[in-house]
């Protein structure tokens, strides 16, 4: 990912507030057998705006931070549904987190059943680190405070680096896959991610920031306030990743 298609489908349905304008997503994916230099010079002939191509075609690498979103549990939540049931189900979950990625500037990566995979970064947002830090965290927050108390908790991974986008010419529908380490550490995060909680290893410069702090937070759509509590450190074993140790930043209540 990111798969053009999904994309272009998501804008269709969501209000999305990031740098890359719909019509620069349809004229890539219009055209994503092209070889490169054609299809730079379909985008310089048609005075659109070049950052997609930059990334997606030419392989710049960017620095992103990464959330990894999924319900707890979900295999016991859903066990007892029908296929209808499970599909209503999941469509009230991705309209709610979706809606939230997309208030905050992000982009789907990937959607894997209840997992959600997004991007604040380039070439969707041009802002600081630290900024893309801020809206991930802002994100995150609204995504678990949205569900806590339902039949829908989440736990999210959140993790920074540098990652590519590489053109996968073997498939038949226009995707770029994102890859890089943070990729595998971000799944590996996943994994030992708790409830109502944004699981980050000890090092992210997240840590230290000031969203990141224990307090009362309000949830950026409503009056619902919120109190985070960060964990110590916490020890792991993560096979293929440099750190065994992360933290945790729970929401213990919401009013």
């Amino acid at each position: 990912m990111p798969n053009l298609l999904q994309i272009d489908a998501l804008r269709e349905k969501y209000a999305v507030r990031n740098n890359v304008l719909q019509k620069e997503i349809k004229l890539l994916s219009e055209n994503f057998k092209r070889s490169t230099y054609e299809i730079k010079n379909l985008f310089a002939v048609s005075g659109t705006n070049d950052t997609l191509v930059r990334y997606f075609e030419s392989q710049q690498s960017a620095n992103v931070v990464l959330l990894f979103i999924d319900i707890t549990g979900f295999s016991l939540k859903c066990k007892s549904l029908t296929n209808n049931q499970l599909s209503l189900y999941l469509d009230d979950y991705y309209d709610r987190v979706i809606t939230s990625i997309y208030r905050h500037g992000g982009e789907i990566e990937k959607i894997i059943g209840d997992g959600i995979i997004c991007i604040f970064g380039q070439p969707f947002l041009s802002d600081s680190k630290s900024d893309l830090f801020i809206k991930a965290d802002s994100c995150a927050k609204d995504v678990v405070i949205e569900l806590k108390g339902s039949d829908k908790e989440v736990k999210i991974a959140l993790h920074d680096g540098d990652v590519m986008y590489y053109k996968n010419k073997t498939e038949n529908y226009p995707e770029y896959t994102m890859i890089g380490k943070p990729l595998t550490e971000l799944f590996r995060l996943e994994g030992v991610s708790e409830n109502n909680s944004i699981n980050y290893y000890h090092v992210s410069q997240y840590d230290g920031m000031a969203c990141c702090q224990e307090g009362v937070y309000k949830y950026s759509q409503s009056i619902i306030h919120s109190y985070w509590n960060k964990s110590g450190i916490v020890q792991v074993e993560l096979k293929g990743v440099d750190w065994t140790f992360i933290k945790r930043f729970s929401c213990t209540y919401k009013t």
